[in-house]
């Protein structure tokens, strides 16, 4: 999925989408959705809560990989 159709997904359904570069995230209340920007593409998305952070200490990686932003969006809600 092309970046412009992820955003315009996600905004359609009622996150706040921001960038810092190649990585974007989307909150909705304490839900966020993260992607990376691959060559204008959308790779590496993942679904979690805000208060739920990765550990790399325990090996601990926060959220959901999912394989589309539907998927995603519909485990955010």
């Amino acid at each position: 999925m092309k970046v412009a159709n992820a955003i315009k997904k996600l905004e359609k359904a009622g996150f706040t989408v921001s960038n810092d570069g190649f990585s974007y995230w989307a909150k909705k209340g304490n839900r966020i959705v993260s992607f990376i920007n691959q060559e204008d593409y959308v790779i590496c998305i993942n679904a979690r809560r805000e208060d739920d952070v990765s550990d790399s200490m325990t090996d601990y990686h926060a959220g959901i990989f999912c394989d589309n932003i539907t998927r995603a969006i519909k485990l955010s809600n």
